[in-house]
């Protein structure tokens, strides 16, 4: 039986030997294995919440078909107007009510309410985090880490530059946490007002110029500038134009970078600001290994929470 904590709300949850092991054992699902994590199909139906509280595509989807692919039953909600949120319930009460209907397993992605955050402590219900505000963002951090593991061989050694908004990027600080704990070196490259600003940052090496950050790393992962999140409006023209000029990752700059390295990208990406649609034709690119891989990840991770089918 899987000895996953109850809930996986940070990278810290896992230890680095658990982490590898559920790397490892993703690749040989992708691989061969897929069917050793199936619910069998005389077991109680399975019921997977999927509670999506922030707009989201990639991560939402590729929960909805892991459940699937692993024999579940994933039941969808989505924050639009067709729900009580519109009558003027609130996230955590809407969460409460929705774990008070005893699924199986929650997923959620919210906007970092610290009220939601802490009905997910206090869930007795196996809960994923699928992204919460700023805050972080595990299981695409792991997604990540097979994805460089699959195409790098390997983690620990590899230098892995976050390009773009890190101030307000969970993918970020979640793939710091994982990277640091599996051995990679990690840096930032930013203008100073996207530059990280808490001390668990303090650490990390940072550069003003793309060209000697690109230099620098094998791995190289674009952010999406999260207007929303902070005070960067659509009408700072100016500010926008400096940030493209210098830091928009595109062709032209991608030959800093070393021919055996990678691109990568959370997504959504923005082709007018942090990186240019020439890049996904580029053969370090692996953006939608990426999304691929995220499908094989939250499969495992499904299953492993859920208990069923887990070979040890």
């Amino acid at each position: 039986m899987s000895s996953y904590p109850s809930r996986f709300i940070s990278i810290n949850d896992f230890t680095a030997n658990e982490a590898k092991r559920i790397i490892e054992k993703v690749i040989r699902v992708k691989n061969s294995d897929s069917k050793s994590i199936r619910i069998p199909k005389d077991a109680a139906p399975i019921v997977v919440a999927l509670v999506i509280l922030e707009p989201s595509t990639r991560t939402r989807m590729n929960f909805e078909i892991a459940a699937h692919r692993i024999g579940a039953n994933p039941v969808l909600f989505t924050a639009d107007g067709q729900t009580s949120l519109v009558k003027g319930e609130t996230e955590h009460e809407t969460l409460e009510n929705i774990l008070a209907m005893r699924p199986d397993l929650v997923v959620v992605r919210h906007s970092g309410d610290p009220r939601v955050t802490q009905k997910i402590i206090e869930s007795k219900i196996p809960v994923i985090n699928a992204g919460d505000g700023k805050n972080e963002h595990p299981t695409q951090a792991l997604l990540d880490a097979v994805t460089i593991f699959e195409r790098r061989g390997q983690i620990a050694g590899e230098r892995v530059l976050f390009v773009g908004d890190v101030e307000h990027s969970r993918v970020a600080r979640s793939g710091r946490l994982l990277f640091e704990k599996l051995g990679a070196q990690v840096a930032v490259c930013a203008p100073e007002y996207l530059m990280p600003k808490s001390t668990d940052w303090s650490h990390v090496q940072q550069f003003s110029k793309l060209s000697e950050g690109l230099t620098w790393a094998t791995v190289c992962m674009g952010l999406r500038v999260q207007k929303e999140r902070h005070s960067i409006k659509s009408d700072s023209k100016q500010l926008l134009a400096d940030y493209v000029a210098q830091f928009r990752i595109d062709l032209k700059n991608m030959t800093h970078l070393k021919p055996n390295a990678l691109i990568m990208h959370p997504g959504p990406f923005v082709p007018d600001e942090d990186l240019s649609e020439e890049v996904l034709s580029d053969p370090r690119c692996v953006i939608h290994d990426q999304v691929t891989n995220g499908v094989f990840t939250r499969m495992v991770l499904l299953s492993e929470m859920l208990e069923r089918g887990v070979q040890r």
